[in-house]
């Protein structure tokens, strides 16, 4: 396949998911506010998590889900901090 025929292919992939997002505009919209958060990102996020937030008890559920939460242990009073999750593409 040569660069034509892959730009092509990339175009077409990026007008299938504007038309699946399309129902989702407006959350879209929010998530592309953020700073960091583009318009790609905004569709990983939707089609990873979803839109109804309400499966999740609270932001910080949310973001241990994800596994950007970062965790925080003590023993014997002693804090050992903890990186977050890696996360990893399917």
């Amino acid at each position: 396949m040569g660069a034509y025929e892959l730009e092509k292919a990339i175009e077409e992939l990026e007008k299938q998911i504007d038309q699946l997002l399309s129902p989702y505009r407006k959350e879209v919209e929010l998530l592309d506010g953020i700073p960091g958060v583009n318009k790609a990102a905004a569709a990983t996020f939707i089609a990873e998590m979803g839109v109804d937030m309400s499966v999740f008890k609270s932001a910080k559920h949310l973001a241990s889900w994800a596994g950007v939460s970062p965790g925080n242990y003590e023993s014997a009073g002693k804090k050992k901090r903890v990186k977050p999750h890696k996360v990893t593409k399917l």
